[in-house]
């Protein structure tokens, strides 16, 4: 396997994504997610936060600092012009089942408790993102698996309609123009995460420098960085 750096977009319906910028979606996380059916045994529990996880075996190179190890894959970012948008999403309490209760329902707290939150949204037809890595596979893994992106997949919200990967001269998984392209250790970070998939749990958490803050190629480098290797 050969490795290349690689640009993935992906294209969407424009009808909005639920997308947290403090909290980006990382590609190695997206194509975690959907390799670890294959890697889990029948009957396995779910991982909990503070349970050891799987490291899902992913066609990226690794880079690793300070003892540290990740994939070489960026989070993802809005390409093109954005808008943003407010929706609402709600439960009601169906009153022509109310026969199927037990008690007096109380709509203000548990099972029958009714919402009405609000459900910020990014509007954009891509989205983008860097690696390291076989592009085969990676086009393969994403095109398979990869339909919705954020949360609230099932309101319709973040549908992917295509995802192109294509090769590029310069590696962006890391570092781009001088700013952090994913989460990375660093001293001077004020972040503790985990560095990859999943990066929900609290097992191995590290300091990290925030993504988009001011890093150069040199100071990580100094920092210990080798990579990318094969995975």
């Amino acid at each position: 396997m050969s490795l290349q750096n690689l640009k993935i977009t992906f294209h969407l319906d424009g009808t909005g994504l639920y997308y947290d910028p403090y909290e980006p979606i990382h590609l190695d996380a997206l194509m975690a997610w959907a390799l670890m059916p294959f890697h889990r045994q029948k009957g396995d529990e779910a991982p909990t936060r503070n349970s050891e996880p799987i490291d899902v075996p992913l066609p990226l190179g690794k880079w690793h600092i300070n003892g540290e190890w990740g994939w070489c894959a960026s989070a993802l970012f809005p390409d093109g012009e954005t808008a943003e948008s407010l929706q609402f999403w709600r439960k009601k309490f169906r009153q022509n089942k109310i026969e199927l209760t037990q008690g007096s329902p109380n709509l203000q707290n548990g099972i029958y408790r009714e919402y009405n939150n609000p459900l910020p949204l990014l509007l954009t037809n891509k989205m983008i993102a860097y690696a390291v890595g076989d592009r085969g596979r990676v086009h393969q893994i994403l095109r398979k698996h990869i339909r919705y992106l954020g949360k609230k997949a099932a309101y319709g919200k973040g549908r992917v309609l295509s995802v192109d990967v294509e090769i590029i001269e310069n590696d962006y998984s890391l570092i781009k123009d001088g700013k952090t392209m994913r989460f990375l250790p660093s001293g001077n970070g004020i972040r503790q995460v985990r560095v990859r998939p999943p990066y929900w749990n609290n097992h191995g958490k590290t300091t990290c420098a925030e993504i988009g803050d001011e890093l150069s190629w040199e100071e990580i480098k100094k920092s210990g960085l080798e990579g990318p290797t094969l995975f």
